[in-house]
């Protein structure tokens, strides 16, 4: 399945927190406890003068026996607890083990000891963002970025913490400074696909235009590619949109992202039964149950249109017994009503109602379903409630009208048909021309009272 860009984010942290670079430029200490080499820095020779200990471990480490080397880090400590290396190294240890909460110890240990160890910054600010815990992780990448001003990956996960946090600006400012650190492709590609989505987020199309197009120059992935749909979606280039998407749906049928933009990409070019291909196939993959309501909602509509509302029916019952969204009551109450299954269609209007009072429609769609059942009384009281929402809504007026006619009420009747006359203005000829006859009879009738 295809997730939004940022999902690759972890891939990117494991790739990172499995090389040592950290170990390597550590200001580790002899035994003696007196650092030999400048601040932040380890040289090759002083390996040899480790203790057992820490050698065993860096052996352990690079096999993949990351339990058996934490044991061993926590012993060459107990000899030399002031080796900000044996903490660093035993923090990626413990990371591969699992062991989160206990790396992110060892690395607030190693920068303890060495506070310009920026390396230990970066990799616990990415543990603390694999923990959703972004506002903590944010200043360790700030501080890397401060210690070393070459560091790409400090300034890039920054700018994703910012993200995460949703201070869109902040982020795309961060984004455009790890953008002037990235040396080759894939780190330009990582960037302007960072920043396309973080653009899109902030509302800015034709910045985030610009970077996921870049994007794709220097790399390729279906991610970027749907973000750039959803984008020309949005600004109605809908030509464009189909020429990312007709290959990414090819490429991956089970997206349940894709297929449901396509699928409203061709209803909205009309093209009904492509439109269908494509959103049948949505649900199926779609694990987010008020997705698949909405995307199971748009495929009624697209047989509704194509005239087959049983098939919409049939979709929306099962649905509806489990949903609490208003908009799906409506609609499958409008199928009701051209069905014309009456009482099926009121008590969906109903339910519409009840989670949504102020639905306005529902009230009208309900009048014409009691009209129809001649239950006057309660089709006026629909049509006013109608009424109240949209006093200049003529048709309301005619129906109530009606309603008013059915029951006797020759005053209500003919106060109702004077006034759906001034708002319709002579638009609709035949429910004009009815209310002027039902007027000369009903004036007759109050004569002869």
């Amino acid at each position: 399945m295809i997730t939004t860009y940022s999902a690759s984010l972890f891939l990117i942290v494991l790739i990172l927190l499995f090389s040592t670079p950290g170990a390597s430029q550590s200001k580790a200490k002899p035994a003696d406890g007196k650092p030999e080499t400048p601040q932040g820095r380890v040289s090759s020779s002083q390996r040899t003068e480790l203790p057992s200990h820490y050698e065993k471990a860096e052996t352990l480490l690079k096999e993949g026996k990351f339990v058996e080397a934490i044991a061993e880090y926590k012993s060459s400590l107990e000899d030399h607890p002031e080796n900000e290396a044996a903490y660093f190294s035993m923090a990626l240890a413990q990371t591969q083990a699992g062991l989160t909460k206990e790396a992110v110890l060892s690395y607030e240990a190693a920068l303890k000891i060495n506070p310009q160890l920026w390396e230990a910054e970066t990799n616990l600010g990415m543990l603390l963002m694999h923990q959703q815990r972004f506002e903590q992780a944010l200043p360790h990448f700030q501080k890397a970025s401060e210690l070393n001003s070459k560091n790409f990956q400090a300034a890039f996960f920054a700018a994703k913490a910012l993200e995460s946090l949703n201070r869109w600006k902040e982020a795309a400012e961060a984004g455009l400074k790890a953008l002037t650190l990235a040396e080759d492709s894939a780190a330009k590609f990582e960037v302007h696909a960072s920043l396309g989505v973080m653009y899109l987020k902030a509302g800015s199309l034709e910045e985030a235009e610009k970077h996921l197009v870049a994007a794709r120059r220097h790399g390729g992935d279906p991610a970027v590619d749907l973000e750039l749909a959803r984008l020309y979606w949005q600004e109605g280039e809908i030509d464009k949109c189909v020429e990312l998407l007709e290959p990414l749906a090819l490429k991956h049928p089970e997206d349940a992202s894709i297929q449901e933009l396509l699928g409203r990409v061709w209803l909205k070019k009309g093209s009904l039964e492509a439109a269908i291909a494509s959103l049948e196939k949505a649900p199926t993959y779609q694990t987010d149950p008020q997705i698949q309501q909405g995307v199971t909602l748009e495929l009624a509509q697209a047989f509704q249109k194509l005239n087959q509302p049983d098939k919409a029916i049939a979709l929306l019952q099962p649905v509806a017994s489990q949903s609490s969204a208003a908009n799906l009551h409506f609609h499958l109450g409008t199928l009701y009503l051209q069905q014309r299954t009456f009482d099926a269609a009121a008590q969906s209007f109903l339910r519409a109602l009840q989670l949504k009072p102020d639905c306005v429609e529902c009230y009208s769609n309900l009048g014409s379903v009691f009209m129809l059942q001649e239950k006057y009384p309660e089709a006026i009281t629909a049509f006013s409630r109608f009424k109240a929402a949209r006093p200049d809504a003529a048709g309301a007026y005619f129906y109530l009208g009606i309603a008013f006619d059915k029951l006797d009420d020759v005053e209500n009747a003919v106060a109702h048909y004077q006034r759906f006359l001034a708002l319709d203005q002579g638009k609709s000829d035949k429910q004009g021309f009815q209310a002027r006859e039902r007027i000369k009879v009903l004036e007759k009738r109050k004569k002869k009272r």
